[in-house]
């Protein structure tokens, strides 16, 4: 167990690291939820101009990461070849994890990596999620080491910080004034778990421990995207329509003179005037096509570079068969389908841990044991249920089994099937029985 000096000296060699980390991953958070700088223009910008740099900001970032987190929902977690979930899941569930999952993946995806605690409860353990902004885990090979050897979680409440230190016997907590303040110790909560409960969500770990999640790498084509919607919005207010000229007419010069002349055209008035020298034309409006199509380039490139279906980007969907349309979203699925090898692979980390902390040695050693994804791509019902019925029926795969593939079902609405076709095993079994008991009374009173 750490000293209170120890705790201390951790918390001031660890905060600055933790200072760091904030600024990194606010600066993704601010594109990730469409709060990101203004566009460029103009140096000495009107309030008008400065509207419009407000009203040009696009959360296409943000649509980016929604589009891959809507198809991660774990549905269940079971050992191997196990019909029913482990004992842990009733942790997951009690956590209310079918809700809170869907914040941890969101926090991997947008800042490159996200946490989960869980601690000792009674009844259960208590699992909750810890974003990037309040955590730093310390590894001593962040690529190889499944758990860390301490982490730090901060929480600010005005000029004050409460830092909790998880290590491996226990949840230490410090309090600071400003985080240049001096460290003051509160106290210490063993949890004997033996190892720092704190599990690491990423999607795209390398092997020197680098991640960047699904915002980083798009920020310059985001930024760009901006740019051009800004620059187009400017054209559209200031040079969109044609401007009347007049050559050869003499400046008006009372003022009643100028507000005769400069009255506004309606529908059926004409142009006159008394020299025949005066020349009346007009200056083209700027075209928009130019910029509606360089943002639109821009999009389809942040379509292709970032795997996300340009459907989904552009909203451009008439006229698409289901076929096309699940052909577009092909290279997203494939995306989803690597990021569920990491995401799971760290939830079924959590419910390890779990089962240990439940004094259930086999789970928490149960290394064959796999969470299940819920199936939420698109597709079409009739053909789904057409290429299912063929597996039935050619190659004999037991229709329970495919239970699981029906679009749309739930792990629930999968165990609901099964226990109604067990009852109607045995009612139909009870009518055969009480069948042949009738059958064999008629034959005996014969």
């Amino acid at each position: 167990m750490l000293t209170r000096s120890q705790v201390l000296e951790y918390v001031s060699e660890w905060m600055p690291e933790w200072q760091r980390n904030r600024k990194r991953v606010d600066a993704l958070d601010v594109w990730y939820r469409g709060e990101q700088a203004t566009p460029k223009g103009g140096k000495n910008p009107t309030v008008e101009y400065k509207a419009l740099r407000r009203i040009a900001l696009s959360p296409h970032l943000r649509l980016v990461v929604n589009v891959v987190a809507q198809g991660l929902v774990v549905d269940g977690y079971r050992a191997t070849e196990a019909e029913s979930n482990s004992a842990p899941w009733e942790v997951w569930q009690a956590n209310q994890f079918d809700a809170r999952q869907v914040r941890l993946h969101r926090g991997a995806l947008a800042h490159g990596v996200s946490y989960a605690v869980c601690m000792p409860g009674d009844p259960l353990p208590v699992m909750r999620g810890v974003s990037a902004r309040r955590m730093i885990a310390v590894y001593g090979d962040p690529a190889a080491d499944e758990w860390p050897m301490f982490a730090l979680q901060v929480d600010r409440s005005g000029q004050d910080y409460l830092v909790r230190l998880y290590d491996e016997e226990g949840e230490h907590f410090v309090s600071l004034n400003g985080t240049a303040g001096k460290p003051a110790f509160i106290e210490t909560r063993a949890h004997d778990t033996g190892r720092c409960p704190v599990v690491r969500y990423t999607v795209d770990l390398d092997d020197d421990g680098r991640t960047q999640g699904e915002v980083a790498p798009y920020v310059p084509l985001a930024e760009r995207i901006d740019q051009t919607s800004f620059d187009r919005l400017v054209v559209q207010r200031h040079a969109s329509w044609a401007v009347r000229t007049i050559a050869g007419m003499v400046e008006p010069e009372t003022d009643e003179e100028k507000r005769a002349t400069k009255r506004l055209l309606e529908v059926g008035d004409l142009l006159v005037s008394e020299s025949s020298d005066t020349r009346f034309g007009t200056l083209p409006p700027t075209p928009l096509d130019g910029y509606i199509a360089a943002k639109q380039a821009d999009i389809r490139e942040l379509a292709a570079v970032s795997q996300t279906p340009p459907v989904d980007l552009l909203g451009e969907i008439a006229n698409l068969s289901a076929e096309a349309l699940e052909a577009a979203k092909d290279a997203s699925e494939q995306k989803r389908n690597e990021f569920k090898l990491s995401l799971g692979e760290s939830h079924e980390q959590l419910l390890r841990l779990a089962g240990a902390q439940m004094g259930d040695a086999a789970a928490a050693s149960d290394y064959a044991a796999q969470v299940v994804w819920r199936d939420v791509g698109f597709s079409s019902l009739s053909r789904e249920a057409d290429a299912l019925g063929k597996l039935a029926q050619m190659l004999g795969v037991p229709v329970q089994m495919l239970w699981e593939r029906i679009p749309g079902w739930t792990q629930q609405d999968v165990n609901r099937a099964k226990a109604l076709a067990d009852d109607a095993d045995t009612m139909a079994s009870l009518v055969g029985v009480l069948s042949g008991q009738s059958v064999a009374a008629d034959v005996s009173d014969g």
